[in-house]
């Protein structure tokens, strides 16, 4: 393990003792030379992905020219030096060139730096906004003076280099991961939106006579159903919170309407709330401003208690005996559908109750109504709890990814040099992980998934050769290997049902031959063991067997494959018997590998099919 200092910056902790200690400036020099005829060049922006070229056909805020915006090169850092502690993602690494706002600041790095790991690094002090408390001015900026003071760790150049290389590989693998969850949340929202519109526009019952609806977004409605304009069933709720004693303050988010502090500094809270609406349990909310610009949040709601709200809104109440509900369902289905946004006018292409109202909606009886609401809440509720699943998912995910450039960003984890590999041995590969069960052991296939992933991972075994077993990918010689530990007495095993083990006679003799060994990569083993650790034999094994598939298939030029695609394989080209389990259990297991981050990446041998003679 090597040598370590403490680097005297507090967000930083210890580096290595070869690392140097530099004020900012004398790695990076600011430039900026100004575009002053827009000439068709791509608009660079910041964003959560990094710097961006920006499609300029998607709508959204522009200004009226882009005449005296900035070059910048590629090669070169991007940064939001203003507004530090609210916008979202303030560094990134320009890969082509363009144009982007002047009120960026582009730096280009010295000799002694390098681009890529310098945006690790302020990427990382991004994540947590660590550079807010040095803005000492009431719109947290910093200005390029008091970023050059800012001291700033240095590792040799080449080390700079390795930890890009080794981050843009790690980032990449786990990207791939987030972008599939995304697709699968997306899936899921597009399934919960269409579950919703047939619901509101076609009931329940699949056989019922159906009539034109005279609504050409809709098509076909049931026969009996009523249409009539929205005012019919509601009227607009005005009532000025004028006296200020309303302080249960509400806000449109999403979709939903929540709480906010009242009293909090934070976000756009105006000095008086005198001229914001009261509005009570029931109410459907419509925000209809900026319909020109903002074509992808959500603009409905409905409200689950009484409190105030922006009077920008248009507050509705029923007026007739119906289920507010099942109304708020077919204008979130109309929203969903961008029915709204050939409404608008005016400057913000905004509406009022009056215009908004005259909408076709269409009145099922009361008790369709009810049944409508009691079907889609419940089908939501299952949609809306698999989506948090997989939110949750990407949460741990991007933990990780933080955690992971954090370690090596700052040297407390150093990158094996692809010249000093140390290739394992795979009996003592299996004694590193016997060591890290311990007492918890759960037999012979426990041990040897937990080599197959440690090998795998630390790529200590290129050319191993793996079959398709009915318990996982299997090593041919696992007893052999088992024997040898035996004989060198690092460990006792007891060939029992389930196998065991005990610290042999020689134990301590090992833990003093290989401690080196030990020392480097036994945090990686213990990640591996912890993940398997209370899981059962066949538990185990199916973690290592879609690890092994994902893993060909990466091998075979599938960087990203399905999940399905995964799920297929195993239970269709593996062994037979993987064909049991359900496929929800396979999705179970590969949900848990991502989230702790147990991903291939395609290193080693394709696994072989079991041979017969080996049956």
């Amino acid at each position: 393990m090597r040598e370590m200092k403490d680097s005297g910056i507090e967000w930083i902790g210890t580096i290595p003792d070869n690392w140097d200690i530099m004020p900012n400036k004398y790695l990076m020099w600011k430039k900026k030379r100004i575009c002053p005829v827009y000439n068709g060049e791509d608009i660079i922006s910041l964003s959560m992905n990094g710097v961006i070229v920006r499609d300029l056909d998607a709508g959204g805020k522009m200004p009226t020219s882009f005449d005296g915006y900035q070059y910048i090169e590629s090669g070169n850092l991007l940064m939001c030096l203003f507004d530090i502690d609210v916008t979202p993602r303030c560094i990134g690494l320009i890969k082509c060139n363009g144009l982007t706002s002047p009120a960026y600041s582009q730096f280009v790095l010295t000799s002694r730096a390098n681009a890529g790991y310098y945006n690790y690094y302020y990427t990382m002090l991004d994540n947590d906004k660590t550079l807010v408390h040095l803005a000492k001015n009431l719109r947290h900026s910093l200005t390029e003076e008091q970023l050059g003071t800012i001291s700033t760790i240095v590792p040799p150049i080449a080390e700079q280099i390795k930890i890009t290389d080794y981050l843009d590989k790690k980032c990449e693998e786990i990207n791939s991961v987030v972008a599939q969850l995304q697709e699968e949340i997306e899936a899921l929202e597009e399934y919960k939106r269409s579950v919703i519109t047939e619901a509101v526009t076609k009931g329940l019952d699949p056989d019922v006579e159906m009539r034109d609806s005279g609504v050409q977004w809709i098509g076909e409605i049931p026969a009996h159903w009523i249409t009539h304009p929205l005012y019919f069933y509601f009227g607009e709720r005005k009532n000025k919170n004028a006296l200020g004693l309303e302080t249960n303050l509400l806000s449109l988010s999403y979709g939903k309407i929540i709480r906010k502090d009242i009293n909090s500094n934070g976000g756009l809270l105006p000095e008086s709330f005198n001229t914001y609406n009261i509005i009570e349990k029931d109410d459907i909310i419509i925000r209809p401003t900026d319909l020109q610009n903002d074509k992808r949040s959500l603009r409905t709601g409905i409200a689950r208690e009484h409190g105030i709200i922006t009077s920008a809104y248009i507050a509705m109440k029923a007026i007739k005996a119906v289920n507010p509900e099942y109304f708020h369902y077919l204008l979130h289905a109309y929203d969903v559908m961008k029915v709204f946004y050939n409404m608008g006018n005016g400057v913000r292409q905004g509406l009022n109750f009056s215009e908004f109202s005259r909408l076709m909606v269409f009145e099922p009886t009361i008790e369709e109504q009810n049944a409508i609401v009691a079907y889609l809440k419940e089908k939501c509720d299952e949609i809306d709890l698999a989506i948090a699943e997989k939110k949750q998912q990407i949460e741990t995910i991007e933990e990780y990814k933080k955690s992971l450039i954090f370690e090596y960003v700052t040297g407390k984890k150093e990158v094996a040099s692809t010249l000093q590999v140390v290739t394992i041995h795979p009996a003592l590969m299996l004694a590193l992980v016997l060591r890290e069960f311990g007492d918890d052991l759960k037999g012979k296939i426990h041990a040897q998934k937990a080599a197959y992933l440690s090998e795998m991972v630390l790529g200590s075994r290129p050319n191993a050769q793996y079959y398709r077993y009915e318990q996982g990918p299997y090593d041919e010689e696992l007893d052999n290997y088992l024997k040898q530990i035996h004989k060198r007495q690092w460990f006792t095993i007891h060939n029992g049902n389930p196998m065991t083990c005990s610290k042999g006679k020689k134990y301590s003799e090992f833990e003093e031959k290989y401690k080196d060994l030990i020392s480097k990569y036994s945090s990686e083993i213990k990640k591996i063991v912890d993940f398997l650790r209370p899981m059962r034999s066949s538990q185990a094994g199916r973690v290592a067997t879609l690890y092994a598939v994902w893993n060909d298939f990466m091998i075979d030029g599938i960087t990203n494959p399905t999940d399905s695609q995964l799920i297929d394989e195993v239970t269709t080209n593996w062994t037979p018997n993987k064909s049991n389990p359900d496929k929800s259990t396979w999705q179970d297991t590969l949900n848990k590998m991502k989230a702790a981050g147990i991903v291939p990446t395609g290193y080693g041998l394709h696994t072989k099919a079991k041979e017969m003679r080996h049956i």
